[in-house]
């Protein structure tokens, strides 16, 4: 438990508190997305914020206003891309990205549940039935199905055919529950009704069954009475656009302290599930003046045995037994210090006998502990089925040196006040935040998955716990950042290895859901070291969009009947198995109709000094530290190469437009014919296995004469974006940013890679839209925005020409790796 870095805001706006009373609310989303609130005291007007950030950027915050009451509970969907907060006042908000930008939220009005006078306790996503058990004892099966189980899970409201429906339900103090679903056509339908509770309560939690209903925990925080516990069946009705309910009590929980004597205990200060998915286990913290004390409470089905008198009269034939279904407890915790609040990670780890014997056996912890804020300034990792303490934290002491006369200073000592933690998604990372001198300040740790086993960071068996991670992310979609922390340099290349080895164990059809994520994953990982490899990988991705986007405009005369008489197919298989070095005979292949054709010259002349580079590149190509390395040897890739190749040759013929421009020394060569026929060298000398071999002396001194028949284009890398990950690259030890200042990128190109022919620096001739490959300039005037994945540049507006259309339509969203986007140059709300 390593602190990675530590943020605070500027020093104009210190008077920043982390929420009403110190109280802060915050919730990390799946796509790597934190939310949370502070509060601003200026001369006695209180104004509260709502901030969203990209730890991995975590200077960029969007700030927003936040008018209304005091913020009590944030809650993300589970594509991370949507935000609802709920307040004492009771009115629920729904953020949303605005123009799919990370760093721009925007507030949807029209889906408000305003609930006046009542004070929201808890709100939830509704469950869309999409759930991956990760599966412990089963780590070393080579089928990912089985360690990721895609375990039965009904949705929480379905449509016609079972497809689930997307809202989200509140519930207040009073009892009272809303539930708002979400339509398709924008629009959105409300239902509230009530819960059978006697008094206000205090406390409230939301979890779901696998049956598709909704269990809601509450209590009055006093230690003698029931917590109760009720299960909601929501269903949808399409013509009537109605939301019925059905609202059944569970059995209700007494805590075991409750019954003790003299109990230094005397009121409920936190009650969670353990889970949202699971209704089965809870977690309660009972507080008194001395400290805090948590008790686990698992609910299961028992046989009731009637008695002796009523037996004699039951019918003999039946002979099921009544089931009831009761708690039980499981365990306490030792007496704490005064607990603030805990985090419970989202990690959906079956918590099994034999799961737990072998996360024991192999110190794999994520998704086994929770993270525990206590008021004697520590923070505790428990076990959250023994509860008992694996780590504990000290956080830091400063000090300060204050001026009282002339010459003489006085040192105070002043204490950090831990107040809130909040695990990430995956639990290898934590953020915590800490009040001192009447402002706060946001301090992120980095959390291994091997616990309490120190000095392991190198080692096989981390690289094994890491590397089920990252194929955990590549399954269920979720963002791969935080474990990102933990991979040392050294096991970049065993890791990427692995990763490789373990996706080319599935089933072709896995593998080609998997190949684009696996290939952004390995792009970060890369990344890690400034390998060259990750421009490689990132040019392959782009490749394989521009042909897709190629194959498109490739248009038969007439209506085929199969795919095999398809002509971009027929010159996609002709590709991978012609030895022809000469571009004419395969033209003579493709079928194409002129009126069909758009010009997307850019795209075209991009993918040529591509090649050009490529080729010119070839003697040089045993310098693994060169862009282009791993792509001598790529035969898929290659071939790819030559399908566009040929499409080139035929647009060219068709329309002389869309051929590419070269500055050529010697006008008698056919440029694209002879870069046809070396690609086609090049090709026939890789094998299917990407294995390394010795190229032909031929095909080597041809392409060291390419220079002087052509002036090569240079090629400039793909650096990382400015990240904390790129920061601890260069820096070690805890980095310390300021909120709306983005420190200096210390990310310098290998002083080797300035002396590389036909290698720029990059950014060096100004910025280029790295997916339109449209030059920039050196200061743009138009809105940019940046993948926060793997850094590439494009403009923010789509451009309004048809011929580019297809083409922007595909990144509107996300970038080409899947990664988000951030407005460049998007300036924070001023805090005042």
């Amino acid at each position: 438990m390593d602190p990675v870095y530590e943020i605070d805001w500027q020093a104009d706006v210190n008077q920043i508190t982390l929420g009403h009373g110190d109280i802060v609310e915050c919730a990390w989303s799946a796509s790597n997305f934190f939310a949370f609130t502070t509060e601003k005291n200026n001369q006695g007007s209180v104004t509260q914020y709502l901030h969203i950030l990209n730890p991995n950027q975590p200077w960029g915050v969007f700030s927003t206003k936040y008018n209304d009451g005091a913020i009590t509970c944030l809650q993300w969907d589970h594509t991370g891309t949507r935000l609802v907060s709920g307040d004492n006042h009771g009115l629920c908000c729904l953020w949303t990205m605005s123009n799919s930008l990370c760093n721009v939220w925007t507030h949807q009005n029209k889906h408000n549940i305003f609930l006046e006078g009542e004070e929201i306790l808890s709100l939830g996503w509704l469950h869309n039935g999409a759930r991956f058990l990760f599966h412990i004892d089963k780590m070393e099966s080579s089928n990912l199905g089985e360690k990721f189980d895609r375990a039965k899970f009904w949705p929480t409201v379905m449509q016609h055919g079972g497809k689930a429906m997307e809202g989200f339900i509140v519930v207040t103090g009073s009892g009272l529950a809303a539930v708002r679903l979400l339509l398709v056509d924008g629009e959105s339908v409300e239902s509230q009704f009530r819960l059978n509770v006697m008094c206000h309560q205090q406390i409230a939690d939301i979890a779901f069954t696998s049956q598709g209903k909704v269990v809601v925990m509450t209590t009055d925080s006093e230690i003698q009475h029931f917590i109760q516990f009720h299960e909601i069946q929501l269903t949808y009705n399409t013509q009537d656009h109605l939301i019925s309910h059905e609202v059944s009590a569970l059995p209700s929980l007494q805590l075991r302290c409750a019954s003790e004597e003299h109990s230094p205990y005397t009121y409920i200060s936190h009650a969670h599930f353990v889970s949202r998915e699971n209704q089965d286990h809870v977690l309660i913290c009972v507080s008194g003046p001395t400290g805090s004390k948590f008790e686990s409470w698992l609910i299961r089905k028992e046989s009731v045995q009637l008695h002796r008198i009523f037996q004699q009269n039951t019918n003999p034939v039946s002979t099921t037994p009544d089931v009831s279904k009761c708690w039980h407890y499981v365990t306490n915790s030792t007496h704490l210090p005064q607990v603030l609040n805990f985090s419970i990670p989202t990690l959906p780890i079956d918590a099994s006998s034999s799961e737990n014997k072998v996360s024991q056996e192999s110190k794999f912890f994520c998704g086994f502990c929770f993270a525990v804020a206590l008021a004697d300034n520590t923070i505790q990792i428990l076990h959250r089925l023994f509860l008992q303490v694996l780590v504990t934290q000290h956080l830091p002491v400063t000090t300060n040196s204050q001026e009282t006369t002339p010459g003489k200073a006085m040192k105070m000592t002043q204490q950090f006040g831990v107040r809130h933690v909040s695990f990430s998604t995956l639990s290898c990372a934590m953020v915590c935040f800490i009040a001192a001198d009447k402002h706060g300040r946001l301090l992120l740790y980095r959390i291994p998955p091997w616990l309490t086993t120190p000095n392991r960071t190198n080692t096989m068996q981390s690289l094994k716990q890491l590397l089920q991670l990252m194929l955990y992310c590549l399954v269920s979609g979720k963002e791969w950042w935080e474990i990102l922390l933990h991979v040392h340099p050294n096991l970049v290349e065993p890791l990427v290895k692995q990763l490789s080895v373990e996706c080319g164990n599935q089933t072709s059809a896995v593998q080609q859901v998997l190949e684009l994520r696996l290939q952004a994953l390995k792009i970060s990982i890369y990344h890690i070291t400034a390998s060259p490899v990750a421009t490689d990988l990132h040019l392959k991705m782009l490749f394989q969009a521009i042909s897709l986007v190629f194959r498109s405009l490739v248009r038969p005369h007439q209506q085929v009947g199969g795919e095999e008489i398809d002509p971009a197919t027929k010159l996609q298989n002709i590709s991978r198995t012609s030895t022809e070095t000469n571009i004419d005979q395969l033209v003579q292949n493709v079928d194409t109709d002129p009126q069909t054709l758009q010009s997307m010259q850019q795209l075209i002349q991009w993918v040529a000094d591509v090649a050009l580079y490529l080729l010119a590149s070839v003697p040089l190509y045993k310098q693994a530290n060169r862009p282009g390395y791993s792509l001598y040897w790529d035969r898929d890739w290659l071939s790819l190469l030559r399908e566009m190749l040929v499409l080139i040759r035929v647009w060219g013929l068709l329309k002389s437009a869309c051929s590419p421009v070269f500055n050529v020394l010697d006008s008698r060569m056919d440029v694209l014919s002879h870069v046809f026929k070396l690609v086609t060298q090049l090709w026939m000398a890789s094998t299917d296995d990407h294995r390394m071999t010795d190229l032909p002396t031929s095909l080597i001194n041809e392409c060291s004469a390419l220079p002087f028949h052509i002036i090569i284009p240079p090629l400039e890398p793909t650096p990382p974006p400015n990240s904390v990950l790129s920061q601890m690259r260069n820096f070690s030890g805890t980095r310390r940013f300021t909120f709306g200042e983005t420190p200096q990128d210390s990310y310098i190109m290998l002083s080797r890679q300035h002396m590389m022919d036909h290698v720029a620096v990059a950014g060096s001739s100004g910025k280029v839209d790295s997916l339109r490959r449209i030059f920039l300039g050196k200061s743009p005037n138009q809105e940019l925005k940046e993948c926060v994945r793997c850094g590439v540049t494009t403009t923010c507006n789509n451009l309004l020409r048809s011929t580019l259309k297809v083409w922007d339509q595909r990144f509107v969203s996300s970038c080409v790796c899947g990664g988000h986007w951030k407005k460049l140059n998007s300036h924070p709300v001023p805090l005042h």
